[in-house]
């Protein structure tokens, strides 16, 4: 048997596109109970620009992870 660690998924934070939540805010306990979270996605401004920001957090990661890659390797 192969000794493997379970490990627990990480909560991303809706308002920090591609990060980790991090509880910035007191009493949160993740992103499902975050006040900030609730603000930023219940206005649909606010929404839209973090929606923005995720397209653009890809595209860099992609640059990225194919500046890496080995040639003749696809990321």
């Amino acid at each position: 048997m192969s000794d493997r660690r379970s490990r627990w998924p990480e909560p991303r934070c809706p308002v920090r596109p591609g990060e980790p939540c991090t509880l910035c805010q007191p009493g949160a306990t993740g992103p499902q109970d975050c006040g900030l979270v609730y603000l930023v996605m219940s206005d649909a401004e606010l929404r839209a620009g973090i929606a923005g920001q995720a397209g653009s957090a890809r595209s860099v990661r992609a640059v990225r992870g194919a500046a890496t890659a080995a040639p003749g390797q696809t990321p």
